[in-house]
């Protein structure tokens, strides 16, 4: 489907940066896929006791619900290279269109089989959206502010995240069988994105590299309504150039090992791995079991819905900070923030093991999600977001993405499944104090990983970050330069 052809203006805005209106309404309506993929992986948390309840299951059977999700969410990351054929924007209404599907076949399954293969469906577009709501908005947004806009994904998720969290803790009091409103309500931000679609034009750059500049023009001029004719002219000029400077065929997974894209591989794939051997999603998947065996009973849902109201505050700090502080700096800050949280936890479980009130060591739990899960929104929260796509060259970046994002979705199902075979195979107090102490272990080394690897993209166009990923290739075997 083409843009909307709209008449440009001789004069107007002298630059992209001054004239941001309708682009943010655009990243917005992008950006409710990764609402979607917060509401659908949040949702299980206060779901998967009237799913037990009603289906008879086990605890396995739910963590095997859980991680279902996870491994279809993974082929989704792969399938995210189909964005370079459908285009950008068709990519992002086929998810949509799953995302209506898939949780209300889920909401309407007579039995575990069926539901299990809902869970798994879902997880399809959670692994496609992952790769694509960023990768479209850093190509319609200008350097100066893609860590900003960027940021705006991993918030709107949150808030599907705590969206989820609401809707259980609302429906807690009615019948077992409330967990198919709960897993249903899911269609309804994937309907409105599809009903809001005509804010979401075709990237430049996408139309460009299929040889369709009027299109392009036309996608521009619908972002950027106030700009005038030459500002159109000098963007389209610069995005040419930087195709024609790598005028290459797209680029497979098995070519992202070649020397250009070698250290970008690399850095995308180590922060995405990091972020989830952390422990992040144990926090989401899990809170409200974390918080009952805190000692918070039935207000352990509650709880949880508050400590994402504290993530999704951060979240907002980040996007404020983003640009202006850069990457490396929040990345680094928000990981010693991760400890802090992990370091309070293990210390809760170590008390309540040696017999301390549990009215006492159940604040250690509460405030150790709190500061946990707000580090992680300064940091490997939504750097993965915002990073992985300024990574890689035009060609390989869907490709790219979409392998990091497997790897992302891969160890989270690892880390998901694992914990609850770890929380049987280590009980008690001191057990959750070695599995939480675990991942203290992988937030150093991800904090290592920071210091010694990750690059500072901020206010760094994307045809300069190809231009240090191609040094960084040649000079190292390792990757980029930290600056």
């Amino acid at each position: 489907m083409s843009v909307q052809m709209l008449e440009i203006p001789e004069d107007g805005a002298t630059s992209l940066e001054t004239d941001l209106e309708q682009l943010k309404r655009t990243v917005a309506v992008a950006s409710l896929s990764t609402f979607c993929l917060g509401y659908n992986t949040g949702i299980v948390a206060g779901a998967q006791e009237g799913i037990m309840e009603d289906l008879h299951l086990q605890n396995l059977a739910v963590a095997e619900l859980v991680s279902a999700a996870l491994l279809g969410a993974t082929v989704g990351a792969l399938c995210g290279q189909s964005a370079n054929t459908l285009g950008r924007r068709r990519a992002l209404l086929t998810t949509a269109a799953l995302f209506v599907v898939s949780p209300l076949l889920s909401a309407l399954s007579p039995n575990y089989a069926v539901l299990l293969f809902g869970r798994t469906l879902t997880g399809i577009p959670i692994g496609v959206s992952s790769v694509l709501t960023n990768l479209y908005i850093t190509e319609v947004s200008p350097a100066v502010c893609r860590g900003r806009l960027g940021g705006w994904a991993p918030f709107i998720g949150t808030s599907g995240i705590l969206v989820s969290y609401l809707v259980s803790a609302g429906l807690q009091p009615f019948s077992h069988e409330a967990w198919r409103w709960q897993v249903g309500l899911a269609a309804v931000p994937a309907a409105a994105q599809l009903l809001l679609s005509a804010n979401l034009p075709e990237t430049p750059r996408w139309l460009l590299s299929q040889s369709r500049k009027e299109e392009a023009k036309d996608s521009l001029r619908q972002l950027f309504r106030k700009v005038g004719r030459e500002c159109i002219e000098d963007e389209v000029y610069k995005l040419e150039a930087d195709l024609c400077r790598s005028n290459v065929p797209s680029v497979r997974i098995w070519g992202l090992c070649s020397g250009e894209h070698r250290a970008a591989t690399l850095v995308g794939v180590g922060i995405n791995v990091l972020q989830q051997v952390s422990g992040i999603n144990v926090f989401i998947y899990f809170a409200q079991q974390i918080l009952d065996d805190a000692g918070f009973g039935s207000y352990a849902m509650i709880s949880a819905a508050i400590v994402s109201c504290i993530q999704l505050l951060a979240t907002a700090a980040l996007i404020r900070y983003i640009d202006k502080m850069g990457r490396r700096p929040l990345a680094a800050i928000g990981i010693v923030g991760m400890l802090v949280g992990l370091m309070l936890i293990v210390l809760g479980s170590l008390l309540r093991g040696f017999g301390v009130s549990v009215g006492v060591t159940a604040w250690f739990a509460l405030s150790s999600m709190l500061i946990y899960r707000a580090a992680f929104s300064l940091s490997l929260g939504p750097l993965p977001y915002v990073m992985t796509s300024e990574f890689f060259a035009q060609e390989a970046r869907a490709a790219g993405v979409g392998f990091c994002w497997a790897m992302n979705w891969l160890s989270n199902f690892g880390v998901s499944l694992s914990f609850k075979v770890l929380v049987k195979a280590l009980p008690g107090p001191f057990g959750q104090a070695l599995i939480f102490g675990m991942y203290m272990f992988f937030c150093i080394i991800a904090l290592v990983f920071v210091y010694m690897l990750l690059p500072e993209t901020n206010g760094v166009s994307l045809e300069a970050e190809r231009s240090r990923n191609r040094t960084a290739s040649e000079d190292s075997s390792t990757g980029f330069a930290r600056n």
